[in-house]
C-alpha cells in the first residue's frame, strides 16, 4: 500500500472516530479548526501536525467541525473541486491547483487574500493559509566591495518572492547545509537586514519543467555590524536559501590561461575564480586597467584582447581584485622559443616545397605560412624545416621549466591562424610533426622514429582518413579554432624519440635538434591549405 493512500486513510479513520464522540450531525456553523498536508515527501511534511502554509499542487486536507454539507471550497478566493465521497464533517480532501493551470498566488498579486474559506448549507468558515510560490534559489550577490553599511546588495535568483527575513550569519555557508532552520533560533552569530524590497520579478511560463518561474532581483541595504564572512540567507514563505557572503571578496585564482604566449591581436582567455572587480591584469612592463580586458558576467573568465608584449625574457601575469592577487608564473617566456622565424633564433633548411614567411610589421614580426591553393593527393608536401645553424648547435631549452616536471605536461606548441579545409568532414589532410633529438642531428631525412603524423593509417581506407587523435590543429582541450590565432600543442611524448621520458630533464637532455611541420594529403578529396604559424616553442603546462 503507498503512503499516499495510508495518509488518506488515516486521516478518513480521523474523521470518523471524531464524529463517532461528536453528537453533531453535520448541520451546525462550520469550523476549521487545521490543515494537514497529504505528502510523500515525509522530510518535509508531518501527518501529526497542522500547516498554515503549502505549495500549489499540493494534496491538503482541511480539518474541523460541521463540514459534511460543503457545497464549495475557494483557496485564495478561488474555488477548487471538491468530492463528496472524499469528505467528512470532519475534514475535506483537495488538491491545490498549480499556476500551470491557472492558479493564481498571492505573491503576485496584492488583493487575493491568503485564506481557505468553505461554505456549507449552514454557513462559512475562514482560515489563514499561504499558498507559496516554488522554492527560492539565491544565485549571485552582486554589490561593489568592500561592502559598507548603507551599501545596496543586488540579489540575483529564482523565485525570492514572499521574502519573510533578511540575514548575514557568521556560519559559513557549508555549515548550514545540515542546518534546520528555525525563524526563532537564527544559527550563528547574525545580523539582520531590516531594509529589503523587490527590484524586478519576472514571473514567466517554463516550457520545460511545464511549470512558472521567476527570475528575481532583490535588493537590501547593508546593515551596520555584519559579520565579515559567513552567509547570506534569506527566508521565504516557500523556504530557505543562501549563499556565501563576504565583505571583501575571496582572493582570485587562476585555473588557466588560454596561451603562455599570445599573438598580437588573440583574445587570451584566462579562467579561474573570484574574478570580482579586476582592477588590473599586469604581466612584466605592461599593466592593463579594467577598459582593456572584460570580465564574465559570472565572474569566472578574463577576456583580453593582447596588444601589447612585455619586454624581458620572462614575465608573470598578475590579476589583482580587492580580495588580493593570483600569479601566472613563466607567461609570455621567450627562453621556451625555438624560433620566431625572426633575425637569427633559428636557421631554414631550405627544402622543398618551402613555406612563405611574411613580416606583419608589429611585434610579432614574421610568421610562416603553409599556403596551397588546392592541394591534391600528395605524400611530400609544403613544410617549415629549421635546425638551429649550420654549425651544428642544438636548440636551447628553458632552464625556468622544473627538470621534474613529468614529460605528460611538457608539449611541442605554436600558434597558429588556420583558414585552411582541416576538420570539414571531406579534406583529410594533415600536417606531419618531426621532432629530432640530439642524437639524431645531421639526419635530415624523416625516419619514423622522429615524427608523430595525426593520422590513423591503419583507418586509412578508399581514399578517406580517419583521426583518432581528434582534429587537426587541437588546443590543449582537443579544440580547433578558424580563422583566429591560438595556441596548438603537441605532447612530446607523442614523438616517438621522447615517448618514454619521464621529466623534463629527461627531455631537455634528449634535446632538440631539429623540427619540422609538413603538410601531407593521403585522401583523394583535395582541399585549401592556409596555416600561419609563429612562436615555435617546447612548454610547460601543468594539468
Amino acid at each position: 500500500m503507498s503512503l499516499m493512500a495510508m495518509l488518506l486513510i488515516a486521516v478518513l479513520s480521523f474523521s470518523f472516530a471524531a464524529c463517532s464522540d461528536d453528537d453533531s450531525d453535520g448541520g451546525g456553523t462550520p469550523e476549521i479548526t487545521g490543515v494537514k498536508i497529504l505528502s510523500s515527501d515525509t522530510v518535509n511534511y508531518s501527518y501529526d501536525k497542522t500547516y498554515t502554509k503549502a505549495g500549489a499542487g499540493t494534496m491538503i486536507a482541511i480539518m474541523g467541525k460541521n463540514l459534511g454539507t460543503a457545497l464549495h471550497v475557494y483557496i485564495n478566493d478561488q474555488e477548487v473541486t471538491i468530492n463528496p465521497t472524499m469528505n467528512t464533517d470532519h475534514s475535506i480532501i483537495v488538491t491545490i491547483p498549480t499556476e500551470a493551470k491557472g492558479f493564481k498566488l498571492s505573491a503576485f498579486d496584492s488583493n487575493i487574500p491568503d485564506e481557505i474559506k468553505v461554505e456549507t448549507t449552514h454557513g462559512t468558515a475562514t482560515y489563514a493559509f499561504k499558498v507559496t510560490a516554488p522554492g527560492p534559489q539565491l544565485q549571485r550577490i552582486e554589490a561593489k566591495y568592500p561592502r559598507s553599511a548603507g551599501d545596496t546588495l543586488k540579489l540575483h535568483g529564482l523565485n525570492l518572492v514572499d521574502v519573510e527575513k533578511i540575514f548575514i550569519t557568521d556560519v559559513q555557508a557549508a555549515a548550514l547545509d545540515t542546518t534546520t532552520f528555525d525563524p526563532d533560533n537564527v544559527p550563528g552569530n547574525h545580523t539582520d537586514v531590516t531594509d529589503f524590497f523587490s527590484i524586478s520579478q519576472d514571473h514567466r511560463y517554463n516550457a520545460a519543467t511545464q511549470s512558472y518561474t521567476t527570475y528575481s532581483l532583490e535588493g537590501a541595504i547593508m546593515p551596520a555590524n555584519a559579520p565579515d564572512s559567513g552567509a547570506l540567507v534569506i527566508q521565504c514563505a516557500a523556504g530557505t536559501t543562501y549563499m556565501p557572503y563576504y565583505r571583501v571578496p575571496g582572493k582570485p585564482v587562476v585555473l588557466s590561461v588560454s596561451n603562455d604566449m599570445p599573438q598580437i591581436g588573440e583574445t587570451l582567455v584566462i579562467t579561474g575564480r573570484e574574478f570580482i572587480q579586476v582592477s588590473s591584469i599586469s604581466y612584466g612592463d605592461v599593466t592593463l586597467t579594467p577598459d582593456e580586458f572584460t570580465v564574465s558576467a559570472s565572474q569566472d573568465s578574463i577576456f583580453v584582447p593582447f596588444t601589447k608584449q612585455p619586454s624581458g625574457n620572462v614575465s608573470t601575469l598578475t590579476v589583482t581584485t580587492p580580495g588580493g592577487q593570483a600569479n601566472v608564473e613563466r607567461f609570455y617566456d621567450r627562453s621556451t622559443i625555438l624560433t620566431t622565424f625572426d633575425n637569427d633564433d633559428a636557421t631554414d633548411e631550405g627544402w622543398s616545397p618551402n613555406a612563405k614567411y611574411v613580416d606583419v610589421g608589429n611585434a610579432d614580426g614574421k610568421y610562416a605560412n603553409i599556403f596551397v591553393d588546392k592541394e591534391y593527393q600528395q605524400w611530400w608536401g609544403t613544410m617549415i624545416f629549421f635546425k638551429k645553424d649550420w654549425n651544428g648547435n642544438n636548440f636551447t631549452l628553458s632552464d625556468n621549466i622544473p627538470a621534474n616536471a613529468s614529460a605528460d605536461d611538457i608539449y611541442f606548441a605554436f600558434n597558429v591562424y588556420d583558414s585552411s579545409d582541416y576538420n570539414n568532414g571531406t579534406f583529410w589532410g594533415f600536417l606531419r610533426y618531426t621532432l629530432w633529438p640530439n642524437s639524431a642531428a645531421g639526419q635530415e631525412g624523416s625516419p619514423a622514429d622522429y615524427q608523430y603524423d595525426n593520422f590513423g593509417w591503419a583507418d586509412y581506407n578508399a581514399g578517406v582518413g580517419e583521426f583518432p587523435d581528434g582534429p587537426m590543429l587541437q588546443d590543449f582541450n582537443g579544440q580547433y579554432h578558424k580563422n583566429q590565432w591560438y595556441r596548438a600543442i603537441v605532447p612530446i611524448k607523442k614523438f616517438p624519440a621522447y615517448a618514454k621520458l619521464a621529466t623534463y630533464g629527461d627531455v631537455k637532455n634528449a634535446g632538440v635538434s631539429i623540427f619540422r611541420i609538413q603538410d601531407i594529403n593521403q585522401a583523394t578529396a583535395a582541399g585549401h591549405i592556409d596555416a600561419r604559424i609563429d612562436n615555435v616553442r617546447i612548454v610547460y603546462i601543468p594539468k
